[in-house]
């Protein structure tokens, strides 16, 4: 059967506190496989409403893999919510996180800051399974982040206000091409990496 691919803006918002907005967020489908681009808040509540919408692929026990576009609060404050909310409701596999310099460091922080949350809920009275809190991030360069069955992710730089690393992606997939812009405005990467594209984000 072919892999068909799906995206879901799970939140457009900006820093501004709009309760009509959630936090940055995409998920990018295929297989019934879920990419999630960046971590703004809200992000598992956004993701929990569009899996009881029906949107197939969206269960929280599969959110493992995770790109960072960069490293700004209203991007990435979602970051812990994605890494300990799917392991209390089930997900058994480490999360993935992706994403320019600082990211992993990024990660490292908040696995420390949770430590006692994992103690009870490892050994204590709240036993749950020993592996899906625990996360791989890794800083990445421009060029081929991650390649599976079922994509291609392709980082590249954009300009972003004082960021030394901001990207953008671009997701193959086997029916279609998706650029991820990240914060920037028109630039050469975007136009590039576009080239051929089906759909802009």
């Amino acid at each position: 059967m072919e892999k068909e691919s799906q995206i879901v803006l799970l939140g457009t918002g900006t820093p501004n506190a709009d309760p009509e907005r959630h936090g940055p967020s995409v998920a990018i489908i295929v297989n019934q496989t879920p990419y999630i681009i960046d971590c703004g808040p809200g992000v598992i509540r956004r993701i929990a409403a569009a899996d009881e919408a029906g949107v197939t692929g969206l269960d929280v026990r599969k959110l493992c893999r995770a790109f960072i576009t960069h490293l700004h609060s209203d991007h990435t404050v979602g970051l812990p919510d994605l890494v300990y909310s799917p392991w209390v409701l089930g997900r058994e596999a480490r999360l993935t996180v992706l994403g320019p310099s600082g990211t992993e460091a990024m990660a490292l922080h908040i696995t420390e800051a949770y430590q006692q949350d994992v103690a009870v809920r490892t050994q204590g009275l709240e036993p749950i399974n020993p592996s899906g809190y625990m996360v791989e991030a890794r800083d990445v360069p421009v060029g081929i982040v991650w390649e599976d069955e079922n994509v291609k992710v392709t980082a590249f730089q954009v300009a972003h206000g004082d960021w030394e690393q901001a990207f953008g992606y671009r997701f193959e997939t086997p029916d279609r091409v998706v650029v991820v812009s990240g914060d920037t405005g028109p630039t050469e990467s975007v136009a590039e990496n576009c080239d051929g594209c089906d759909i802009l984000i």
